[in-house]
């Protein structure tokens, strides 16, 4: 055997060992694991959780046990390695849960939030042993228990009861199955709605618990609303009954009238605006209304209403202006320039009776406004009222026939 076939045979034996002492180490512990940080946890019953067992963070693999002792005071010290750059805040709790069927047992982190603080090298991981499953001779024995308090006559009966009540109703079990299948596909498909009126629904009843006595309350307004509903049974039954009617012939309306209907709900959109701005106004606007019927009210004498109409309107001074659009609320320079004239009868409003900034009264008004409308008038018109006119006519005709 000549050199060469020697020194390759030395290098591959050499390689050979290097690869097999890396494989076996990759194979024995995870290579994120190894570089990862020490945790304990001290439970009262370690359920099977042992070396080699997974940790989990909400069910994604975090880490492993890597060691469990007995601590010598009636407990068991856990040795945990998480990998390199898990956060885990130091309050949370770990439960040692069954990820198959077959009872493969994990460590599975469940915190309260992630806000910090975070566990880090020698931390302890909280392992609250009231949170922790029911060891299997436990549920085995709370199982027997149950089955022995059962009945077995009474289940007998049961059993008897329940194949009364089914026999014959296959085909309508059927169909309610059927049905269920299409109500969850429909709840499925409308989740997103539902959980926004669950979301609605959470919020409104935060707002009555926040209420003084809301439950008091609202059980009278429903109380209330129950009642009112009962009493005009025979009205809902009717529109119940020729809604649906309508309801077609509003949309045949509709389909007619689609694009003036379009208009209309454009111009709504621009009005609306308005009406929304102007809300102070519209609430005075009635204010003053409700007063000036009572006002109105109060002019009825003898049963009839007593009016005066009396034309007195005489001239007014206006200025120009120049018109925009309805939605345009964008500032204005005022117009210091304009001014009213002074005349007999002619209301000295505006720039007369507004302060000017800095006191300058009318210095620089130098564009008086126009002078329309007719005179005052000396003698006003006054029509008489039905009672007067009533009065007038009676004597008159006492006149004539005292002259007769």
């Amino acid at each position: 055997m000549n050199r060469h076939v020697v020194a390759q045979a030395l290098l591959f034996a050499l390689i050979s060992v290097v690869a097999i002492g890396y494989g076996i180490r990759y194979i024995g512990e995870d290579a994120d694991v190894a570089r990862g940080f020490g945790v304990v946890a001290h439970v009262e019953d370690a359920r099977g959780v042992g070396p080699g067992v997974r940790v989990t963070y909400r069910g994604v693999d975090i880490g492993e046990v890597r060691e469990a002792q007995l601590d010598g005071a009636g407990g068991v010290r856990l040795g945990l390695r998480i990998v390199d750059g898990t956060l885990i805040p130091v309050n949370a709790h770990a439960r040692v849960v069954t990820s198959t069927a077959l009872g493969d047992a994990r460590l599975d982190v469940r915190p309260i939030s992630d806000a910090g603080p975070y566990l880090g090298d020698g931390g302890e991981l909280l392992v609250p042993g009231d949170e922790q499953p029911a060891a299997l001779e436990d549920l085995i024995a709370s199982i027997d228990t149950s089955l022995r308090a059962l009945n077995p006559e009474s289940l007998e009966s049961l059993g008897g009861s329940v194949a009364t009540a089914l026999e014959g109703n296959g085909p309508r079990l059927g169909a309610i199955l059927e049905d269920t299948a299409r109500l969850t596909t429909v709840l499925g498909e409308q989740a997103p709605t539902f959980r926004g009126l669950v979301g609605d629904g959470l919020v409104t009843v935060r707002a009555l618990a926040a209420r003084p006595d809301p439950v008091t309350g609202s059980v009278s307004v429903a109380r209330d609303v129950t009642g009112q509903l009962a009493r005009r049974q025979d009205t809902l039954v009717y529109l119940l009954d020729h809604s649906p009617e309508a309801m077609d012939r509003a949309q045949v309306l509709l389909d007619a009238n689609r694009e003036n209907a379009a208009g209309l709900l454009g111009n709504t959109l621009v009005v609306t605006p308005v009406f929304r701005e102007r809300g102070p106004a519209w609430e005075d606007g009635l204010t003053q209304g409700e007063r000036g019927l009572r006002a109105l009210a109060g002019t009825v004498r003898g049963g009839r209403a007593d009016f005066q109409l009396v034309a007195t309107q005489g001239p007014v001074c206006v200025y120009p202006y120049e018109p925009r659009d309805i939605l345009d609320d964008s500032p204005r320079e005022t117009d210091l320039r304009l001014y009213c004239p002074p005349g007999e009868d002619l209301g000295q409003r505006g720039s007369r009776a507004a302060p000017r900034p800095n006191d300058e009264g009318l210095v620089g008004a130098t564009e008086p406004g126009t002078r329309i409308g007719p005179d005052a008038a000396v003698d006003p018109l006054l029509v008489p009222t039905g009672k007067e006119i009533a009065a007038y006519w009676a004597t008159m005709m006492e006149g004539l026939r005292d002259d007769g």
